[in-house]
């Protein structure tokens, strides 16, 4: 790589990718470094972490952090050497960063070793049709009525009580030992391991789809003010004799996991689960993306579910659902029309004086780009993939109205993985924190991390240079915070200069002055998903 593309920080306004990008020669070396970035990491690491810039702070010695995302791609040697098709298929490979009391770190990794990854392992290969994308078969038949599912746990990994969760939405949760990261096994949330979580047949699978078969969001969220974890689970309620139905049923569980209450809501006509949803003191969030559902090329095996999916001219609903113990548990779930669009993340919601419920979520816009079928292929191709804006949504129980639009402020930013503060979550948030791309609003990767003030819709921003991608940042509160924002930023990143990743950890009262600390690996990982901080130690 030339020394101008990785010795100078990338202005925000100055992209690679995109239809503002700068020319052929900047825009072929990101797309390979981009790339580069999703390669496999097949190795398992336990080690100290020796290659520190600047001083590890002192608000994070003695904590934790985890971090789930793809790991492996690929599957036998040769001209049987088999690729999955989309890079979210990939097996779930976790990390964990222990920050020790005298200053030093310490890094492992493992693979979630996932009923269907033992399979895989065994074989070399892969049998297993997937979500986003299905293998290559060589027989037509060979995925005929095979509706099972590949679960690969890939995509959070969320600690609560006593038991740490990697997460996928469309499949069961998995336990992890902390301290080993070992896989202990498939578990249904009241304690018990699962021994069979695959079907063992095609007709076993068929009765489990039939029956409405559950999975497990991959972003259950935890009210801070009355200290539980909030998650659910869905199904999909099928009838020959009127449109099929999503069901939810919610579940808060506080520290011990008993379970505080449960609420089934259904979706109906709804094709596809919510990626996320978010929580106010007395309502659940969800938004229902406009999606009708083809499912006859699922059956035949032609087709994964989520090339299955059509957009349709309609709008996106949001889903007000009362809360049990809220002060609205008297009233009657609320469903209203928003502008189409698609959601994916929701940073946070809280309730205004006036009875509004105010929503931050992460999406794209419905005229733009293709949707995940399109992140398909080695990696997700910014020429082919809409733009990632900011929204913010008001919703007015009382006179059942929504107002829809780009967060102000972020009307020309490309971003991804909004999160706040999560001491104050289903409270009013004054700042959001998020991965940056560029400030022109077109596609390009992630290249750094940016600060949004809500109240004034002033934002901060620090970049890396342009062939260093940033994954999701998490916002670490002080342990004895003087404001809302007084914490760091903790996001893995990694530099193709380096062929390396490194931990970034950026103090949040000013953002722009770059990491006061960096935590460097020795290797590489592919580019992640989501994580989570702990202010316990899980030392190996």
């Amino acid at each position: 790589m030339t020394s101008s593309l990785t010795t100078q920080p990338l202005h925000p306004n100055s992209i690679a990718w995109g239809k503002q990008g700068e020319g052929d020669t900047l825009k072929q070396a990101q797309k390979e470094a981009w790339s580069a970035a999703f390669r496999s990491q097949l190795q398992e690491f336990d080690y100290e972490i020796t290659d520190i810039e600047g001083t590890l702070p002192d608000a994070l010695k003695g904590s934790t952090l985890f971090r789930n995302g793809p790991g492996r791609f690929e599957r036998g040697t040769g001209p049987t050497a088999q690729r999955v098709s989309h890079y979210l298929d990939g097996d779930g490979y976790l990390a964990k960063i222990t920050f020790n009391p005298d200053g030093t770190a310490h890094f492992t990794s493992k693979f979630i070793d996932t009923a269907e990854h033992k399979v895989e392992a065994a074989t070399n290969t892969l049998p297993f049709r997937t979500t986003f994308g299905n293998p290559p078969a060589s027989n037509p038949l060979t995925n005929l009525l095979n509706l099972h599912l590949k679960n690969p746990a890939n995509t959070h990994i969320v600690p609560w009580g006593n038991k740490l969760l990697a997460l996928y939405e469309a499949g069961a949760p998995y336990r992890i030992h902390p301290q080993t990261l070992e896989t202990l096994g498939a578990e249904d949330l009241s304690g018990k391991l699962n021994p069979n979580p695959t079907p063992p047949s095609r007709l076993s699978a068929l009765k489990r789809r039939a029956g409405g078969q559950q999975a497990m969001t991959a972003h259950p969220h935890i009210d801070p003010i009355r200290n539980r974890l909030v998650t659910w689970t869905w199904g999909i309620d099928a009838s020959p004799l009127k449109p099929n139905s999503l069901v939810l049923e919610l579940t808060e569980y506080d520290t011990d996991w008993n379970p505080l209450s449960r609420t089934t809501h259904k979706m109906l006509g709804a094709a596809v689960n919510p990626h996320d949803f978010a929580l106010t003191p007395n309502y659940y969030v969800f938004f229902e993306n406009a999606f009708s559902l083809d499912i006859l090329p699922y059956l035949l095996g032609q087709k994964a579910p989520a090339h299955c999916l059509n957009l349709e001219p309609r709008p996106t609903k949001v889903h007000l659902i009362p809360r049990p113990d809220g002060d609205k548990s008297h009233t009657k779930p609320l469903i209203l029309d928003t502008a189409q669009w698609f959601s994916i993340h929701q940073a946070c919601a809280w309730e205004n004086e006036d009875s509004s419920v105010e929503v931050y979520s992460s999406g794209w816009p419905a005229t733009e780009g293709g949707f995940l079928t399109s992140w398909e292929g080695t990696a997700p191709d910014f020429d082919a993939i809409a733009p990632t804006y900011l929204w913010q949504t008001l919703i007015q129980p009382t006179t059942k109205t929504v107002t829809h639009r780009i967060a102000p402020g972020m009307e020309h930013h490309c971003i991804a993985h909004p999160h706040t503060n999560p001491k104050i979550e289903t409270q009013p948030s004054q700042y959001l924190y998020m991965a940056h791309c560029n400030t022109i609003g077109q596609s390009s990767p992630p290249t750094g991390y940016l600060k949004l003030n809500t109240r004034t819709h002033q934002t901060e921003t620090w970049h890396s240079h342009p062939l260093s991608f940033a994954e999701e940042p998490l916002f670490i509160p002080h342990p004895n915070p003087q404001t809302e924002d007084h914490g760091y930023l903790l996001s893995l990143m990694y530099d193709h200069s380096k062929q390396r990743s490194a931990l970034n950890i950026l103090d949040t009262t000013d953002i722009t002055k770059g990491p006061v600390c960096r935590l460097w690996f020795t290797h590489h990982l592919s580019h992640g998903l989501h994580g989570s901080w702990v202010p316990e130690l899980y030392e190996t």
